[in-house]
């Protein structure tokens, strides 16, 4: 799986079309306007937009193999999601940290 669209709140992310920014592993994702909608907290979505990141950053099975710093995922679509909440600034960093 890639990462490519998802919706937060009432706005759908995503054009569909090649990124010419780098990539985290298995997003495919371009959008200027979630980067619009993150950074201006007046933004009507900013809430929603958060909210989803974090649930895609923590909600999951992943385990964090420290002597690689790799994720270790259950299924391609699940390390598809962390990773695209990495890229877009919501680590997941481990359960004690």
């Amino acid at each position: 799986m890639e990462f490519k669209k998802f919706t937060a709140g009432k706005m759908p992310y995503g054009t569909g079309n090649k990124p010419s920014t780098p990539q985290e592993s298995n997003v495919n994702f371009d959008d200027p306007n979630l980067q619009k909608d993150l950074q201006d907290k007046n933004s009507p979505n900013h809430k929603a937009l958060v909210r989803t990141l974090i649930f895609l950053g923590v909600c999951h099975t992943i385990v964090i193999d420290d002597r690689k710093g790799t994720y270790n995922a259950a299924s391609p679509d699940e390390l598809a999601l962390v990773n695209a909440a990495k890229q877009f600034g919501y680590e997941f960093k481990g359960l004690d940290k």
